[in-house]
This record gives C-alpha cells, structure tokens and sequence, in this order.
C-alpha cells in the first residue's frame, strides 16, 4: 500500500508515524443520545523525513547533526518518491468507508488534502445511538494481492471512538474515554517492552514537540461534574499537548477524559 492510499480518508485511522499530530475529536449529543462525532488529523512528516536523515546517517557512521543541505535534499527525495507513487480515489475512499460504518451510523462529510508535507484527514459521522460509535473502525484489510503489515500494538486511530464509554445511572450518565497518547505509542512500537533508547527517546520527543490532542463535548444535559480543562457554553474541551501529557502522573492519565450528566 503506498504512503498516500495509507493516509487515504479511508484509512486515516492507519496512520502511527513520527510526525507533528493535531487530532480533535467532537461529539455533540441529543436528549435521546443520538448526534454527531467529528475526527480530524492534521500531520507534517518534517519531523519523519528528519528522523529518517538521521537514522541513515547513524548507520553510514556520521555524527552531529544534519546540515540544512542535507535536510533539504532529504525532503526533496521523500516528496520526489510520495510523487511518483499512485494516488488514491478521494471519492472511491469516502464511499468505501460509508460502507464499512456500523447500521445506524452514516458519513455526512469527509475531507483529505495533502500539500508538500501537511496532511490532513477528517470526517463526520451521524449516528442514533452513541453507544454504536464503538463499533467505528477505520482499519482496513489488505488489498487482494497484498501482504498484511508486520504485527504490532494496537494503532488507537484505527477504532477512534472505541474507548467511549456511556453508562446509565438511573438519573444521570457518566460518560468516559481515553486521551490518546501518540508519542507513547510510538515509543512502545518501536521498543517493544524494553523500551526505546535515551537517544531514541529524545528524537521522538523532538519529533512530537507541536502535539495537540483535544476532545470537545456538548451535550444538552446539566454538568454534575467533569475533569474537563475548560468550557466555553455548553461545550466541554479538553487539551493535551505533549509536556502535559509528559507531566501527568498515571493516576491522572488513567483517569482520561470524564464527565457526568444530570439526565432530562
């Protein structure tokens, strides 16, 4: 599958590389629970073209950092080879994964644009119940003829809402998921249980500086109590960026994301 079919709208959920993510994740509720949830991933793959230079001069004995010669020819190349790669079918992508969503859910938009480097991919799902945003999966099978991908830890993207937890309680309901980490989830790709080297590490976390994970809820219903950052009306935000995740105890991120609703 080629760089550009794997970033496909289709297939956004398939995308864990070192790059500068932006993710926001929305869900806008009715009094029966039914509404709109919106995903959108913005990504550069400086940082990646950047990490790969660095990777190779590693193995052919170079030290020190690039030179912007280097770095500039590095980025030449990459755009050169993602070029002359095959592109995808916007609209054979958006009618693929209408067709992949669960029965009562539906795609009321999509987006994919790619410029140079910049990726970005969106979507929009209606749906009757939120319970069945669970059931939203955005991997995909391989092509007839094509080889699956290596085995690896789960990709979070691949099932956006499938963290998503509506509990009722009789007169209330707590609502909880998870702040999706993707540098961690990197670091664990790439070292396995052991971990990735101190070396390792640092260029990852250079790579992922510009992170931003965010969540926006609204919701109709009267707010007994959330662990959201801020709320502007009646839309509850939270934000992560990468030094607040890394400054998070595993008490806090185990938390996540939680909010608890007076129903009626």
């Amino acid at each position: 599958m080629n760089r550009n079919a794997r970033l496909g709208l289709g297939l956004a959920g398939s995308l864990l590389l070192t790059g500068c993510f932006d993710v926001e994740q929305t869900l806008v509720l009715q009094k029966d629970l039914s509404g709109k949830a919106g995903f959108s991933m913005k990504v550069s793959l400086e940082p990646m073209v950047s990490m790969m230079l660095m990777m190779q001069r590693s193995m052919e004995g170079k030290e020190g950092d690039p030179t912007p010669e280097e770095l500039a020819q590095a980025r030449k190349d990459f755009l050169a080879k993602s070029s002359s790669e095959s592109k995808p079918d916007p609209e054979q992508q958006k009618a693929d994964l209408a067709k992949s969503l669960p029965a009562g859910v539906t795609l009321l938009d999509s987006r994919f644009q790619e410029k140079e480097l910049d990726i970005l991919a969106a979507f929009t799902l209606g749906f009757d119940d939120v319970h069945k945003l669970k059931q939203v999966r955005l991997d995909a099978k391989p092509a007839e003829g094509e080889a699956a991908g290596p085995p690896g830890p789960p990709n979070p993207f691949d099932t956006p809402f499938g963290d998503l937890e509506v509990t009722d309680e009789g007169g209330t309901f707590l609502l909880t998921t998870k702040a999706t980490n993707p540098l961690e989830e990197q670091k664990e790709e790439m070292g396995g249980p052991e971990g990735v080297d101190p070396e390792m590490a640092k260029q990852l976390e250079q790579a992922f500086k510009d992170l931003r994970v965010a969540w926006k809820i609204e919701a109709p219903f009267e707010v007994l109590e959330s662990n959201a950052h801020r709320r502007e009306g009646k839309t509850l935000i939270w934000e992560y960026t990468l030094d607040s995740m890394k400054d998070m105890d595993p008490a806090k991120a185990a938390e996540g994301i939680r909010v608890r609703y007076k129903k009626g």
